[in-house]
Protein backbone atom coordinates (compact mmCIF):
# COMPACT_ATOMS: atom_id res chain seq x y z
CA UNK A 1 0.00 0.00 0.00
CA UNK A 2 1.56 3.92 -0.93
CA UNK A 3 2.33 5.78 2.13
CA UNK A 4 0.01 8.49 2.20
CA UNK A 5 2.48 10.28 4.30
CA UNK A 6 4.85 12.12 1.41
CA UNK A 7 7.66 14.10 1.89
CA UNK A 8 9.02 16.47 -0.79
CA UNK A 9 12.23 17.64 -2.30
CA UNK A 10 11.01 21.04 -4.03
CA UNK A 11 13.56 21.75 -6.99
CA UNK A 12 13.45 25.37 -8.29
CA UNK A 13 14.83 28.36 -9.94
CA UNK A 14 13.67 30.38 -7.66
CA UNK A 15 11.61 33.47 -9.20
CA UNK A 16 7.95 34.72 -8.43
CA UNK A 17 6.46 31.58 -9.66
CA UNK A 18 8.46 29.04 -8.04
CA UNK A 19 8.28 31.45 -4.49
CA UNK A 20 4.47 30.98 -4.77
CA UNK A 21 4.90 26.93 -5.43
CA UNK A 22 6.98 27.25 -2.87
CA UNK A 23 4.73 28.77 -0.42
CA UNK A 24 1.46 26.93 -1.14
CA UNK A 25 3.78 23.62 -0.26
CA UNK A 26 4.85 25.05 3.07
CA UNK A 27 0.83 26.15 4.01
CA UNK A 28 -0.42 22.53 2.76
CA UNK A 29 2.39 20.74 6.20
CA UNK A 30 -0.86 19.79 7.95
CA UNK A 31 -3.58 19.68 5.96
CA UNK A 32 -5.25 16.24 5.57
CA UNK A 33 -5.00 16.61 1.14
CA UNK A 34 -7.43 14.73 -0.59
CA UNK A 35 -7.28 11.14 -0.37
CA UNK A 36 -5.87 11.46 2.99
CA UNK A 37 -2.67 12.19 2.08
CA UNK A 38 0.01 14.70 3.80
CA UNK A 39 2.84 16.60 2.66
CA UNK A 40 5.95 17.79 4.29
CA UNK A 41 8.84 19.93 2.21
CA UNK A 42 11.98 17.69 3.52
CA UNK A 43 14.24 19.63 1.69
CA UNK A 44 14.46 22.87 -1.52
CA UNK A 45 17.00 22.69 -3.73
CA UNK A 46 18.23 25.17 -6.03
CA UNK A 47 19.70 25.13 -9.74
CA UNK A 48 20.00 27.64 -12.37
CA UNK A 49 16.93 28.90 -14.31
CA UNK A 50 15.40 32.34 -13.88
CA UNK A 51 18.46 33.54 -12.25
CA UNK A 52 21.89 32.59 -11.22
CA UNK A 53 21.80 29.21 -8.93
CA UNK A 54 23.40 31.83 -5.95
CA UNK A 55 20.73 34.23 -6.45
CA UNK A 56 18.08 31.76 -6.58
CA UNK A 57 19.67 30.40 -3.35
CA UNK A 58 19.26 33.62 -1.52
CA UNK A 59 15.54 34.14 -2.65
CA UNK A 60 15.11 30.51 -0.91
CA UNK A 61 16.18 31.71 1.88
CA UNK A 62 14.32 35.13 1.62
CA UNK A 63 11.16 33.29 1.38
CA UNK A 64 11.58 31.15 4.14
CA UNK A 65 12.41 33.91 6.20
CA UNK A 66 9.16 35.13 5.15
CA UNK A 67 7.23 32.74 5.94
CA UNK A 68 9.25 32.22 9.98
CA UNK A 69 10.40 28.51 7.99
CA UNK A 70 13.49 28.91 8.70
CA UNK A 71 13.77 25.25 9.97
CA UNK A 72 13.53 23.46 6.32
CA UNK A 73 16.86 23.07 4.60
CA UNK A 74 18.17 24.40 1.93
CA UNK A 75 20.54 22.69 -0.49
CA UNK A 76 22.49 24.65 -3.12
CA UNK A 77 23.21 22.67 -6.98
CA UNK A 78 24.02 23.11 -10.10
CA UNK A 79 25.39 26.08 -11.65
CA UNK A 80 25.61 25.13 -15.29
CA UNK A 81 23.74 23.73 -17.59
CA UNK A 82 24.90 19.72 -18.49
CA UNK A 83 26.17 20.90 -22.01
CA UNK A 84 27.36 24.32 -21.59
CA UNK A 85 25.28 26.89 -23.90
CA UNK A 86 26.28 28.57 -26.97
CA UNK A 87 24.07 31.32 -26.22
CA UNK A 88 22.86 34.19 -23.41
CA UNK A 89 19.80 34.25 -22.26
CA UNK A 90 19.21 38.23 -21.71
CA UNK A 91 15.49 38.81 -21.84
CA UNK A 92 15.92 37.99 -17.97
CA UNK A 93 12.15 38.18 -16.43
CA UNK A 94 12.50 37.96 -13.43
CA UNK A 95 15.25 40.53 -13.42
CA UNK A 96 18.96 39.67 -12.59
CA UNK A 97 18.45 38.46 -8.88
CA UNK A 98 14.95 36.50 -9.70
CA UNK A 99 12.48 39.13 -8.14
CA UNK A 100 12.73 41.70 -10.47
CA UNK A 101 16.04 43.92 -8.10
CA UNK A 102 12.96 45.16 -6.06
CA UNK A 103 15.22 45.06 -3.17
CA UNK A 104 14.19 45.46 0.45
CA UNK A 105 14.74 41.81 0.99
CA UNK A 106 14.89 39.80 4.68
CA UNK A 107 18.45 39.77 5.71
CA UNK A 108 19.68 36.25 5.24
CA UNK A 109 22.94 34.76 6.55
CA UNK A 110 23.94 31.89 3.94
CA UNK A 111 27.12 30.74 5.74
CA UNK A 112 24.59 29.67 8.59
CA UNK A 113 21.23 29.09 7.10
CA UNK A 114 22.75 27.17 3.95
CA UNK A 115 23.31 23.24 3.65
CA UNK A 116 26.81 22.14 3.31
CA UNK A 117 25.74 19.08 1.27
CA UNK A 118 25.65 19.62 -2.62
CA UNK A 119 21.44 19.65 -3.73
CA UNK A 120 21.88 16.55 -6.19
CA UNK A 121 23.85 14.60 -2.88
CA UNK A 122 21.12 15.53 -1.07
CA UNK A 123 18.79 14.00 -3.55
CA UNK A 124 20.11 10.78 -3.60
CA UNK A 125 20.49 10.63 0.23
CA UNK A 126 16.69 11.69 1.04
CA UNK A 127 15.37 9.03 -2.09
CA UNK A 128 17.73 6.33 -0.41
CA UNK A 129 16.42 6.63 3.47
CA UNK A 130 13.35 7.03 2.95
CA UNK A 131 12.69 4.70 -0.01
CA UNK A 132 9.38 4.99 -2.25
CA UNK A 133 8.02 8.39 -0.06
CA UNK A 134 9.97 11.04 -1.81
CA UNK A 135 8.30 12.70 -4.24
CA UNK A 136 10.15 15.45 -6.71
CA UNK A 137 8.52 18.54 -7.76
CA UNK A 138 11.00 19.95 -10.37
CA UNK A 139 9.67 23.75 -10.92
CA UNK A 140 12.99 24.47 -13.07
CA UNK A 141 15.87 23.32 -15.25
CA UNK A 142 16.18 19.55 -14.37
CA UNK A 143 20.29 19.88 -14.23
CA UNK A 144 20.03 18.33 -10.36
CA UNK A 145 17.59 15.81 -11.43
CA UNK A 146 19.00 14.79 -14.12
CA UNK A 147 22.78 14.63 -12.82
CA UNK A 148 21.33 12.69 -9.93
CA UNK A 149 20.26 10.08 -12.35
CA UNK A 150 23.54 9.81 -14.11
CA UNK A 151 25.51 9.44 -10.74
CA UNK A 152 23.53 7.34 -9.15
CA UNK A 153 21.29 5.58 -11.95
CA UNK A 154 19.44 2.88 -10.92
CA UNK A 155 20.10 3.27 -7.09
CA UNK A 156 17.95 6.54 -7.24
CA UNK A 157 15.57 6.08 -9.67
CA UNK A 158 14.36 2.91 -7.85
CA UNK A 159 13.86 4.38 -5.04
CA UNK A 160 12.16 7.59 -5.56
CA UNK A 161 8.37 8.68 -5.10
CA UNK A 162 6.43 10.66 -7.73
CA UNK A 163 8.07 13.09 -10.26
CA UNK A 164 6.23 15.65 -11.25
CA UNK A 165 8.03 18.36 -13.66
CA UNK A 166 6.78 21.72 -15.01
CA UNK A 167 7.75 22.03 -18.16
CA UNK A 168 7.80 21.61 -21.81
CA UNK A 169 5.01 22.24 -24.24
CA UNK A 170 2.60 19.98 -26.22
CA UNK A 171 2.24 21.78 -29.38
CA UNK A 172 6.10 22.89 -30.04
CA UNK A 173 4.55 26.23 -28.45
CA UNK A 174 7.37 28.33 -27.30
CA UNK A 175 8.40 30.75 -24.62
CA UNK A 176 11.93 31.24 -24.94
CA UNK A 177 12.76 30.14 -28.74
CA UNK A 178 9.58 29.29 -31.32
CA UNK A 179 9.76 26.19 -30.08
CA UNK A 180 10.76 25.36 -27.08
CA UNK A 181 9.90 26.25 -23.47
CA UNK A 182 11.96 27.53 -20.81
CA UNK A 183 13.22 24.96 -18.22
CA UNK A 184 13.77 22.25 -21.01
CA UNK A 185 15.66 24.83 -23.47
CA UNK A 186 17.80 25.57 -20.22
CA UNK A 187 18.99 22.34 -20.56
CA UNK A 188 17.97 20.10 -23.20
CA UNK A 189 20.62 17.18 -21.95
CA UNK A 190 19.07 17.10 -18.25
CA UNK A 191 15.40 17.48 -19.93
CA UNK A 192 15.94 14.65 -22.55
CA UNK A 193 17.90 12.73 -20.01
CA UNK A 194 15.39 12.43 -17.16
CA UNK A 195 12.54 11.45 -19.56
CA UNK A 196 14.62 8.56 -21.29
CA UNK A 197 15.76 7.11 -17.81
CA UNK A 198 12.60 7.20 -15.59
CA UNK A 199 11.24 3.73 -15.01
CA UNK A 200 7.81 4.94 -13.92
CA UNK A 201 6.01 7.74 -15.39
CA UNK A 202 6.51 11.54 -14.58
CA UNK A 203 3.43 13.78 -14.60
CA UNK A 204 4.61 17.07 -16.99
CA UNK A 205 2.28 20.06 -16.99
CA UNK A 206 3.39 21.90 -20.36
CA UNK A 207 3.36 25.43 -20.69
CA UNK A 208 0.27 25.64 -23.33
CA UNK A 209 -2.46 24.77 -20.38
CA UNK A 210 -0.60 27.46 -18.45
CA UNK A 211 -1.54 29.82 -21.09
CA UNK A 212 -4.24 28.97 -22.91
CA UNK A 213 -6.99 28.07 -20.29
CA UNK A 214 -8.74 30.53 -18.34
CA UNK A 215 -7.82 30.20 -14.59
CA UNK A 216 -9.65 32.76 -13.23
CA UNK A 217 -6.79 35.42 -11.42
CA UNK A 218 -6.44 38.22 -13.39
CA UNK A 219 -3.23 40.54 -12.59
CA UNK A 220 -5.93 43.26 -10.72
CA UNK A 221 -7.03 40.51 -8.26
CA UNK A 222 -3.83 39.54 -7.94
CA UNK A 223 -2.25 42.88 -7.09
CA UNK A 224 -5.50 45.10 -5.50
CA UNK A 225 -7.11 41.95 -3.45
CA UNK A 226 -4.48 39.15 -2.78
CA UNK A 227 -1.70 41.68 -2.16
CA UNK A 228 -3.41 43.85 -0.03
CA UNK A 229 -3.32 40.64 2.50
CA UNK A 230 -0.45 42.19 5.24
CA UNK A 231 2.00 39.52 5.24
CA UNK A 232 6.04 39.83 4.47
CA UNK A 233 5.68 36.83 1.73
CA UNK A 234 3.12 38.64 0.16
CA UNK A 235 4.07 42.14 0.55
CA UNK A 236 7.57 40.79 -1.00
CA UNK A 237 5.93 38.79 -3.87
CA UNK A 238 3.48 41.65 -4.74
CA UNK A 239 6.27 44.47 -4.88
CA UNK A 240 8.34 41.83 -7.32
CA UNK A 241 5.56 41.07 -9.27
CA UNK A 242 3.98 44.59 -9.82
CA UNK A 243 7.25 46.08 -10.97
CA UNK A 244 7.63 43.37 -13.44
CA UNK A 245 3.78 42.41 -14.93
CA UNK A 246 2.59 45.43 -14.68
CA UNK A 247 4.44 47.63 -16.94
CA UNK A 248 4.18 44.73 -19.63
CA UNK A 249 1.06 45.29 -19.98
CA UNK A 250 -0.53 41.83 -18.70
CA UNK A 251 -4.00 41.48 -17.77
CA UNK A 252 -4.42 37.96 -16.14
CA UNK A 253 -1.25 36.38 -13.46
CA UNK A 254 0.10 33.30 -14.75
CA UNK A 255 2.31 31.49 -12.25
CA UNK A 256 3.51 27.85 -13.67
CA UNK A 257 5.20 26.55 -11.08
CA UNK A 258 2.54 27.41 -8.75
CA UNK A 259 0.42 25.68 -10.93
CA UNK A 260 1.67 22.43 -10.85
CA UNK A 261 2.30 23.02 -6.64
CA UNK A 262 -1.63 22.83 -6.83
CA UNK A 263 -1.96 19.85 -9.15
CA UNK A 264 0.25 18.14 -6.73
CA UNK A 265 -1.51 18.94 -3.79
CA UNK A 266 -4.87 19.27 -5.31
CA UNK A 267 -5.37 16.77 -8.56
CA UNK A 268 -9.10 16.22 -9.11
CA UNK A 269 -9.81 19.83 -8.50
CA UNK A 270 -7.23 20.86 -10.99
CA UNK A 271 -6.93 18.29 -13.56
CA UNK A 272 -9.40 18.61 -16.00
CA UNK A 273 -7.65 16.37 -19.05
CA UNK A 274 -4.43 14.33 -18.73
CA UNK A 275 -3.09 11.40 -21.27
CA UNK A 276 -0.51 9.22 -21.39
CA UNK A 277 2.28 9.51 -23.89
CA UNK A 278 5.97 8.56 -24.70
CA UNK A 279 7.50 12.01 -24.86
CA UNK A 280 11.29 12.42 -25.75
CA UNK A 281 13.26 15.95 -26.07
CA UNK A 282 14.87 17.55 -29.30
CA UNK A 283 18.66 18.03 -28.94
CA UNK A 284 19.89 18.37 -32.50
CA UNK A 285 17.04 20.67 -34.57
CA UNK A 286 18.43 23.74 -35.71
CA UNK A 287 14.59 25.49 -34.91
CA UNK A 288 13.34 23.23 -32.28
CA UNK A 289 16.25 22.07 -29.59
CA UNK A 290 14.94 21.89 -26.70
CA UNK A 291 11.09 21.23 -27.60
CA UNK A 292 9.44 17.97 -26.23
CA UNK A 293 8.14 16.16 -28.81
CA UNK A 294 4.97 13.52 -27.91
CA UNK A 295 3.93 10.52 -29.95
CA UNK A 296 1.12 11.53 -31.16
CA UNK A 297 0.58 8.83 -33.72
CA UNK A 298 -0.05 6.21 -31.01
CA UNK A 299 -0.94 8.54 -28.13
CA UNK A 300 -1.68 6.32 -25.07
CA UNK A 301 1.00 3.35 -24.76
CA UNK A 302 3.52 2.41 -26.92
CA UNK A 303 5.44 4.61 -29.21
CA UNK A 304 4.43 3.66 -32.89
CA UNK A 305 8.58 4.40 -34.27
CA UNK A 306 10.84 3.05 -31.64
CA UNK A 307 8.04 1.00 -29.48
CA UNK A 308 8.40 2.24 -26.23
CA UNK A 309 6.35 2.28 -23.35
CA UNK A 310 4.48 5.69 -22.53
CA UNK A 311 6.91 7.35 -19.97
CA UNK A 312 4.85 10.90 -19.04
CA UNK A 313 1.36 11.21 -18.23
CA UNK A 314 0.82 15.08 -19.80
CA UNK A 315 -1.62 17.39 -17.91
CA UNK A 316 -3.39 18.91 -21.22
CA UNK A 317 -6.23 21.14 -19.53
CA UNK A 318 -6.71 22.75 -16.37
CA UNK A 319 -10.48 23.35 -14.05
CA UNK A 320 -10.09 27.31 -13.38
CA UNK A 321 -12.04 27.20 -11.22
CA UNK A 322 -10.73 26.23 -7.92
CA UNK A 323 -6.89 27.90 -8.45
CA UNK A 324 -8.24 31.57 -7.41
CA UNK A 325 -9.29 29.88 -3.86
CA UNK A 326 -6.16 27.80 -3.80
CA UNK A 327 -3.67 31.00 -4.20
CA UNK A 328 -5.48 32.78 -2.09
CA UNK A 329 -5.31 30.28 0.80
CA UNK A 330 -1.56 30.09 -0.01
CA UNK A 331 -1.31 33.98 0.40
CA UNK A 332 -3.07 34.11 3.68
CA UNK A 333 -6.45 35.55 2.67
CA UNK A 334 -8.85 35.30 4.87
CA UNK A 335 -11.93 34.37 2.63
CA UNK A 336 -10.04 31.44 1.17
CA UNK A 337 -11.31 28.62 2.02
CA UNK A 338 -9.61 25.06 0.75
CA UNK A 339 -11.54 22.92 2.92
CA UNK A 340 -13.75 21.64 0.34
CA UNK A 341 -11.03 20.57 -2.17
CA UNK A 342 -9.57 17.89 0.59
CA UNK A 343 -12.24 15.99 1.27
Amino acid sequence: MENKNRLVVYDCDIGTDDAWGLAMMLRAEGVVLPGGRSSKVVAITTVQGNTDVDNGTLNALRVLHTLDRRDVPVFKGCADSIVPRTWSYTSKFHGQDGFNDVGGYPEVNEEQELQKEHAVNAMYRLACGNPGQVDFLLCGPLTNFANCINLYGRSFLDKIGGVYIMGGNIFGKGNVSKSAEFNFLMDPEAAHTTLERLTRPALILPWEPCIDGELGVTLDWRLNVLGDVDHPFVELLTRAERSMLVPRGFVNWISCDSLLTAIYLFPDAMIADQRDYYATVELSGVHTRGQMVLDHLRGRKVDAIHGKASNVRVVRRLKGEHFRTIIGWTGFLPSADIAPLCV
